[in-house]
């Protein structure tokens, strides 16, 4: 009898694991993700939004980074409204005495050496300030002049309140040779109250809100 339950014991624990066994293999096995189908998130760009995002803001949380619109090009300028503002005495950094000539007359040159300007030219009577350039452009008045050693483009502030274009055949805000003292970029000179300014694009002279700006690429009267 005990032969018997040992054997029916026997045989119920074989058919519970045949059935263990028979479920298992009927499920199917999970699937593994290769490399190449992992997803990766978009990189940043270099404008400051992810890959995925427009530009407008609208796509992805990411933050944008500052856009600053850079000024507009002088030298696309035919008007003044693309002129700096006058400057005033806090923003002059030169002692005019390093470039005081005979007679109370100022000289100076832009830092290309195409600039020749002064203050009280004995050679330019009735200007407060003038240059003259080597090379530059047909002012915004209309003055066309060669382009020659007896024949350059100047422009001057007189003595009324005019700014004038002109075309001159001598150095009359040349100074006299080997040439005036460099007015270096980012220098500011005054005399009596009147400003000039050496720029990358230009020299800037200024009476009041009148002036001019000239260069090889630029000559404007405002």
């Amino acid at each position: 009898m005990r032969q018997v339950r040992t054997i029916v014991a026997t045989c119920a624990l074989l058919a519970a694991t045949t059935l263990a066994a028979t479920a298992c293999g009927s499920e199917e096995p999970a699937t593994t993700a290769s490399p190449s189908s992992t997803s990766a998130a978009a990189a940043p760009s270099t404008n400051g939004y992810t890959d995925s995002d427009d530009g407008s803001g609208s796509g992805g949380n990411g933050q944008a980074t500052e856009v600053i619109t850079p000024a507009p090009d002088i030298t696309e300028a035919s008007g003044s409204d693309a002129v700096p503002p006058a400057p005033n005495r806090d923003d002059v950094n030169v002692d005019a005495r390093d470039f005081e000539n005979t007679g109370s007359q100022y000289f100076f040159q832009s830092t290309s050496g195409n600039v020749f300007c002064a203050f009280n030219s004995a050679n330019a009577p009735g200007t407060i300030v003038g240059c003259q350039v080597r090379y530059s452009v047909p002012g915004n008045t209309g003055r066309e002049c060669a382009n020659t050693a007896t024949n350059t483009y100047g422009v001057q502030i007189n003595q009324d309140g005019t700014v004038e274009q002109i075309c001159t055949n001598q150095g009359i805000f040349f100074g006299g040779s080997p040439g005036p003292r460099v007015l270096e970029y980012g220098q500011v000179i005054g005399v009596t109250g009147n400003f000039c300014r050496s720029t990358e694009a230009g020299i800037l002279c200024y009476d009041g809100d009148r002036g001019f700006m000239i260069s090889r690429d630029i000559n404007i009267a405002f």
